[in-house]
């Protein structure tokens, strides 16, 4: 702050600190207030001014505290040792160094900086506080007889400015001039232990621990001490030793108790961290607003929303602690991360006054729950009408709402308004930055941002790999996986040197991690990029994110879908302990393979069990796997037990299922039906399309042609509706109305989209469209297709050339029936991988009839079994049969 704030205009404003006598005001400055109020009495003695200006000091009311100092020194009251540290406090917690250098000079003038050494401990507290370590040190080194104090003040400004190994010189120093430590100067050097890498933190550790007991700072019931002691051996990773000396400590208060649950929450101890809450308790020591605080993210991590509510309800009997500003932004963080914006905001509002970090929790919950224009209004009325102003966390949390929002079409001025607000080279913004242009399609924007960042940590690396898969860069996601991963070995080499030690210890934030292995795995997936996938499953063992739900789930889905239902399996059984996305994603994998009873069974399983609860989406895998595998009875009468049995209430996505079922086995009049039962004004898309896709298989024209009319109104353009409809018309000879639509098609703008096919060779992913004549091997694909060919033929393959939508005649319907996708990515796969091995394809669109009789004869031929996704399950071929049994 100015002077200026704190008292009127004056002549000589640079000098108001530095007193000299008593002066008549002016117009400009208003006459010196007197103390006590009476003006007939004459100025009070200076040791009133003084305990005025200490107790608005220790009360933190520093303005007040400086109004006092000034007025005091207008009133020809000197100040004294007493008065200088007040003032100095006042001036460092409002960090104004200006003011701080005012309040040194005019210690100076009035000869207190040497002895006692209160003035100069507040002048190096104050220095360090307002960013200058500089000057902080030279106080320090001028102080003639420093003292305890002196010692603590100096080490904690060092640690301050994370001068780690100066503050651990310092307390040698210290100890050998025979100062006596304090338990303030254990808090300081404890700090230090956490920050020099957890090998030489913990022997140090173990030295000040030994230190301490040998003084006798951990006797005598002295709590403060013992929790320091306590975080800092839980910082470096050694929880054990943290749980030991809690256990051994009688004279525990609230603040150990606190101590040692944030400790077990930080090392993702989070049933430890409720036992211990739940000891605190039956102990008789009441939760404040720091354990509730601390131990509410437990609740998201452990899936316990019930327990949370519990500790919302104790919030609210107990002495107001839901209108604790952490406490509620806890609150607020636990009802949106299980997507409870309602409660959330409730909470919200239930709190008064300004509080940054609660604005911030909220703005969070809107945007990570896609309540995009929720997000944007509360940021705005945060600072329109709050008067707050935006931190990195708050546009950091924005930031991804203003990417999706509709209502937000100039995406990139929010990147003007983080400059002008001072926080563009701010590492969390510029994460949200990067991921910003990546969604928008401007990637060549996120390569320069995440190249001119300096130290990038673990979350930088992530969200520029995010980036890379989200704008379909996948070679360069794993070209980054790569450089991340040579960045983290540099670094552990470097600090192997100085250590003596090869241990890659102090890496987090290098080293890929659970987010990391999440955003890759989806990729290997979808590529069917087995061979990466099993790079990542290999890494993650190592280093034992394994045990991770978030990793093991995405690891049961990439084998999955990878086609390898077998790795998938073990994955999922020998996972610890599994959520309700790991249950799902195995039900989806059986069912995509066709083996509906298993999936079935794992349903039932699921639920004998009380691991989970199923949810929406467990009934959709259940009913895709009914689908797939003919079992219609069965989907049905869960269907109506659902709501009653389960508590899973109907949604338009299980009754396209339900139709897709009905559809697949035949009952399209059935299933045509159903969709008349649904509320008019719910999302019949999804389950028009299911009878449209149906009607294609079955060639039911007059039910194909209702269900496309439905879907050309719901979605004009989407190219799948028309593609499927004119398929059905041409399917039954009818290429007049086949032309009609695609001309309908064609002046709509909208564009097919054309069939690709993946396969994964080495260390590359190949990918092949209709008739391929680009790849570098196409001319030696054709003929090795056209020699199957004949082979296949003396086998009694017949081609099936209804699958050809052209109006052309046999022959050249054969020649395209040769050129699909997939029948090229098969035969790369026979050219360039060891006999006898397993091909693997992935394709875009639903594989045709002929494709799908080809594949059986090739199985049989090559003697090899070919896996095969497409875009609704997959197909394992094998002897010339298929696992579908001819039912997709």
């Amino acid at each position: 702050m100015s002077l200026l704030q704190i008292v009127p205009s004056s002549p000589t404003p640079h000098h108001l600190l530095l007193p000299t006598q008593p002066h008549q005001p002016n117009k400009f400055q208003k006459a010196p207030r007197p103390f006590p109020a009476d003006a007939d009495e004459p100025a009070s003695p200076s040791s009133s001014w003084v305990e005025t200006l200490r107790s608005h000091s220790r009360n933190n009311c520093f303005h007040s505290a400086l109004r006092t100092y000034v007025d005091m020194t207008a009133a020809g009251a000197l100040p004294d040792h007493f008065a200088f540290p007040a003032a100095l406090k006042s001036a460092a917690g409002l960090d104004d160094l200006a003011l701080g250098r005012q309040l040194h000079a005019a210690s100076i003038k009035f000869g207190h900086i040497s002895s006692p050494a209160a003035v100069p401990n507040s002048l190096v507290t104050m220095y360090a506080k307002c960013g200058d370590i500089c000057n902080a040190l030279k106080v320090f080194d001028r102080i003639s007889e420093p003292d305890q104090v002196s010692w603590n003040s100096i080490i904690s400004a060092l640690c301050m400015f994370e001068e780690w190994e100066m503050a651990l010189d310092g307390f040698r120093i210290m100890q050998e001039h025979g100062f006596d430590e304090s338990s303030f100067t254990l808090v300081s050097v404890s700090q230090a232990c956490t920050s020099v890498g957890k090998r030489d933190g913990r022997r140090l550790a173990k030295e000040l621990h030994g230190h301490g007991l040998r003084v006798g700072l951990y006797s005598d019931g002295k709590t403060y001490a013992y929790n320091s002691l306590i975080t800092l051996y839980a910082k470096l990773g050694s929880i054990e030793d943290s749980v030991a000396l809690f256990d051994r400590f009688g004279n525990r208060d609230i603040v150990t108790w606190n101590t040692m649950i944030s400790s077990l929450m930080q090392n993702e101890r989070y049933m430890e961290a409720m036992d211990v809450l739940h000891r605190m308790v039956v102990g008789g020591i009441k939760p404040d607003g720091v354990t509730l605080s601390s131990i509410l993210p437990v609740c998201t991590q452990t899936d316990l929303l019930d327990f949370g509510k519990e500790i919302h309800a104790f919030s609210v009997r107990n002495d107001g602690l839901c209108e604790n500003s952490f406490v509620a932004s806890a609150l607020v963080d636990m009802y949106c991360n299980f997507g409870d914006i309602v409660k959330a905001r409730l909470v919200f509002d239930g709190v008064s006054g300004p509080r940054l970090g609660l604005w911030n929790a909220m703005i969070s919950g809107y945007s990570q729950n896609a309540f995009d224009e929720e997000a944007l209004e509360l940021f705005i009325v945060m600072e329109e009408a709050a008067g707050l102003c935006p931190n990195a966390t708050t546009l950091a949390s924005v930031l991804p709402s203003c990417v999706r929002s509709k209502a937000f079409s100039s995406k990139e001025s929010i990147h003007g308004y983080v400059v002008k607000k001072g926080l563009g080279s701010d590492k969390y913004v510029q994460n949200a930055l990067m991921d910003m242009y990546a969604r928008v399609g401007k990637m060549e924007v996120s390569w320069k941002i995440f190249s001119c960042m300096g130290a990038r940590d673990v979350v930088t690396w992530n969200t520029m790999i995010s980036g890379c898969i989200v704008a379909d860069q996948l070679t360069e996601a794993f070209q980054l996986l790569s450089e991340m991963q040579r960045t983290g070995k540099r670094t552990a080499e470097c600090k192997a040197a100085e250590d003596e030690c090869s241990t890659y210890e102090g890496l987090d934030y290098e080293r890929p991690n659970n987010i990391t292995l999440m955003t890759l795995l989806p990729s290997c997936a979808s590529l069917t990029a087995l061979v990466k996938g099993k790079e990542i499953h290999g890494y993650a063992i190592r280093n034992r994110l394994d045990y991770d739900i978030a990793v093991g789930s995405a690891l049961v889905d990439m084998y999955a879908k990878c086609g390898c239902l077998t790795l998938s399996r073990r994955v999922f059984e020998t996972m610890p302990k599994r959520n309700v996305i790991t249950w799902n994603v195995l039900i989806m994998a059986y069912g995509m393979n066709g083996h509906g009873e298993e999936a079935l069974k794992l349903f039932h399983d699921m639920v004998a069990r009380r691991e989970v609860r199923p949810n929406e989406v467990t009934f959709i895998a259940v009913f895709a796997a009914c689908s797939h595998s003919g079992l219609v009875n069965e989907g049905l009468e869960l269907f109506n037990r659902m709501k009653v049995d389960y508590g899973v209430e109907r949604s338009p996505d299980h009754y396209a299922c339900v139709v897709d079922m009905l559809g697949r086995s035949g009952q399209l009049v059935k299933a045509y039906q159903l969709i008349k039962t649904m509320e008019p004004d719910s999302n019949q898309t999804g389950a028009w399309s299911s009878l449209l896709g149906a009607c294609c298989i079955h060639r039911d024209v007059k039910l194909g042609e209702i269900s496309a009319n439905q879907l050309f109104e719901l979605e004009p353009n989407e190219a799948s509706h028309y593609i499927l409809l004119s398929n059905i018309f041409a399917a039954s000879g009818l290429w007049d109305r086949a032309n009609e639509v695609r001309k309908r098609m064609k002046e709509m703008g909208v564009r097919k989209e054309p069939g690709c096919s993946w396969i994964e060779v080495g260390d590359k992913v190949h990918q092949f469209t209709v008739g391929d004549s680009l790849h570098p091997q196409s001319p030696q694909l054709h003929a090795h297709l056209d020699a199957l060919w004949e082979k296949m033929r003396k086998e009694g393959y017949v081609p099936d050339t209804s699958c050809v939508l052209h109006n052309v005649d046999e022959d050249e319907k054969e020649i395209l029936l040769c050129g699909h996708s997939e029948k090229l990515a098969i035969a790369f796969g026979l050219l360039n991988t060891p006999a006898g091995s397993t091909i693997r394809v992935a394709k875009n669109l639903r594989v045709c009839n002929d494709c799908h009789e080809a594949t059986k004869f090739i199985s049989k031929i090559v003697k090899r079994e070919i896996i095969l996704r497409d875009v609704r399950r997959f197909h394992h071929f094998k002897d010339g049969s298929c696992s579908c049994g001819d039912y997709w």
